[in-house]
């Protein structure tokens, strides 16, 4: 085989994402509180840009075959804006920047973890806590939203509840006692007792805590005692912290014609618009200006355009969960269906990716309420009698109606429940039952024996 340089000519495809295609799909994924700041930063750059704040009094767009236009008359109000007086005040001497919980929280994850992947879970967990310094949503439903083994949402959460103050990353009240009597090397098995009777310690029922515990009556009351001074809210200041509010992209109204229709929020978003006048203007300078001037007229163009087709894809994509979940609207909770990515990317043309993007952080706004477009995309579950799936939400509501009902001498097992599930036709094992209660913060089948006695 000889040796020496030659050339070769070959011929290859390949798949390469212009920055107009990056900004597209960044738009697309993006809130509309990201997209506002986004635009802002946009036209500061871009003398071309013109943004227009969007008025209460506009028309919002109609999907449907007819179009409609409905007024909607909505009075703003302008909160007072405290101003200082004193002309010596210097505001940059007079700040002091002060981290906040969830900021004091991500720096002990990142100096404490030295596992990337759980670090970034870990720091996912953070903005999963509420007020009380709690993680409410189910492991199993935070694993499914990051799209992770619940082994790993485990191992993270093990990492988050290592940090301080003590206690926070607790599922409930139980776990969060527990967590500060282990630090403090206090959770004998007496305490494991009452914090796993926190139902009987609330109605006073010392003589029945006196039974589960062994203990005497002074005994008790200075391990009762130990437990009132825990922190059942270990973590201060989340709920002061600043909050974004949900902002609806689309709303579903009432339509005689089509039962209900889907209407995008114009007062969502500023308007865009390419201020030709001024470039035309500008251009009569010289040629100086007339490149940078073109790359301006091209992204805010681009800019443009990519809104509208952001606009229109959330339109298309609400308006077909809508249709799929329509008996939700008129029926609520009982009424949805399963749902899931791909039956709406294959019904529009899509891939799954896009319809994943459209749905994250983009809201809805109908009569009972308002709810991120990811709510109506719900697991379905067999059923053992040929019928159509049932969603998981009803199937939760049957398990808590079954455990509501059920009397002090026959409380229902998860094994129990799962057989009255499945005679009602709804295919569902044990481990599933025990799942779905524990994500409901209902006890075991032991525990609530034990409150009837």
């Amino acid at each position: 085989m000889a040796l020496g340089p030659k050339l070769d000519l070959r011929q290859n495809q390949r798949l390469t994402m212009t920055p107009q295609l990056r900004q597209a799909i960044s738009l697309l994924q993006m809130s509309n509180i990201e997209i506002s700041a986004h635009i802002a930063e946009e036209a500061e750059k871009n003398p071309l840009l013109e943004v227009v704040e969007p008025h209460a009094t506009e028309a919002p767009v109609q999907a449907g075959p007819k179009e409609h236009q409905a007024s909607a008359d909505a009075s703003q109000q302008q909160l007072p804006i405290g101003t200082h007086h004193a002309s010596d005040f210097d505001h940059v001497q007079n700040y002091r920047y002060e981290p906040t919980p969830r900021e004091k929280l991500r720096l002990q994850i990142i100096l404490a973890e030295r596992d990337p992947d759980r670090t970034k879970v870990a720091l996912a967990l953070i903005d999963e806590l509420d007020e009380r310094g709690w993680i409410a949503a189910p492991m199993f439903e935070i694993a499914a939203r990051f799209r992770v083994t619940q082994r790993s949402v485990e191992a993270a959460l093990t990492t988050l509840q290592s940090c301080e103050p003590v206690g926070v990353g607790a599922r409930n009240l139980q776990e969060c006692l527990e967590l500060q009597l282990t630090d403090a090397k206090m959770l004998t098995p007496e305490m494991q007792v009452l914090t796993e009777n926190l139902d009987v310690l609330a109605a006073q029922d010392y003589t029945k805590l006196e039974k589960l515990t062994e203990l005497s009556r002074d005994s008790l009351m200075q391990a009762i005692a130990t437990l009132q001074k825990l922190n059942p809210r270990p973590v201060v200041g989340l709920s002061n912290e600043v909050v974004q509010t949900a902002i609806a992209d689309v709303t579903v109204v009432a339509s005689a014609a089509e039962g209900w229709a889907v209407e995008l929020n114009n007062d969502a978003l500023p308007r865009v618009l390419v201020n030709e006048h001024y470039a035309s203007e500008v251009a009569k300078d010289g040629r100086s200006s007339t490149e940078f001037l073109n790359t301006c007229r091209s992204n805010a163009r681009f800019l443009v355009k990519a809104m509208d087709q952001r606009a229109k894809t959330i339109l298309r994509v609400a308006t077909v969960i809508v249709r799929h979940q329509s008996r939700f609207f008129d029926e609520g909770l009982t009424g949805l269906r399963p749902l899931n990515l791909s039956t709406v990317a294959a019904e529009l043309g899509i891939h799954e990716s896009t319809v994943s993007r459209v749905t994250n952080g983009k809201y809805l706004y109908c009569l009972r309420g308002t709810f991120e477009l990811r709510f109506f995309f719900v697991q379905g579950i067999a059923r053992n009698d040929g019928g159509a799936n049932i969603a998981a939400p009803l199937v939760r509501e049957k398990i808590r109606q079954l455990i509501e009902a059920e009397q002090p001498g026959g409380v229902l097992s998860d094994e129990k429940l799962s057989k009255f599930l499945q005679e009602d036709g709804v295919d569902v094992a044990r481990r599933t039952v025990a799942k779905y209660r524990e994500a409901m913060g209902i006890p075991s089948s032991n525990r609530r024996r034990r409150m009837h006695m």
